[in-house]
């Protein structure tokens, strides 16, 4: 059982590229956190100054390790001679409350291709998508393969063939019209910046 736990709370993120992470999952403990904050104070903030350049000692101090499933923060180390150590907050998006209709049925898939990354993250019927943001790349849990997985490749699941197939031939010369028409301009401008 401790073996397995310990396995849970580690795992590599881009194994085998260049930029190739560990990753630890914790859990925050709340009187660890009230402890670390006094002391803070107590040390007029040096503890702080402390815990910046060592994000680790943070995460130490604040959390409790548990599986990468069940964290709210992580601990990212490289695997180069350097292990440099970076501490990130688990996100959890609830679609539910976004304004789009979806269905929370487990069946049906939220995207169209059944095989995308999204289709596995999202867990129904909470319709829960938890992810983490590593050097402006978004990474989400997987409730399937149990990992965090890259979001947003398109060339990693799709073939020059599927592009084609589900995008067809691009826009057709009416609506290149409207993309390029001001008042279309204007309105998606308003839409973009007002969500």
């Amino acid at each position: 059982m401790e073996e397995k736990s310990k396995k849970d709370h580690r795992a590599l993120l881009n194994q085998g590229e260049e930029n190739e992470l560990e990753v630890f999952g914790y859990r925050t403990q709340n009187l660890r956190r009230a402890l670390c904050l006094i002391t803070t104070m107590l040390t007029c903030g040096v503890l702080l100054l402390v815990f910046y350049w060592k994000p680790q000692w943070r995460v130490w101090a604040n959390c409790n390790p548990c599986p990468l499933q069940e964290a709210d923060t992580v601990l990212l180390r490289t695997t180069d001679e350097f292990q440099r150590y970076t501490r990130k907050k688990v996100i959890c998006l609830y679609l539910a409350t976004l304004k789009f209709p979806i269905s929370k049925n487990p069946e049906e898939p939220l995207v169209a291709d059944r095989h995308s990354v999204i289709n596995h993250a999202v867990l129904k019927p909470e319709l829960k998508l938890r992810y983490i943001q590593v050097r402006k790349i978004r990474y989400v849990w997987d409730y399937l393969e149990k990992r965090f997985q890259k979001v947003g490749l398109l060339e990693d699941s799709n073939s020059c063939y599927d592009i084609h197939h589900t995008f067809g031939l691009g826009l057709t010369s009416e609506e290149q019209e409207d993309l390029s028409c001001p008042t279309f301009l204007t309105v998606y401008q308003k839409h973009k910046f007002s969500s």
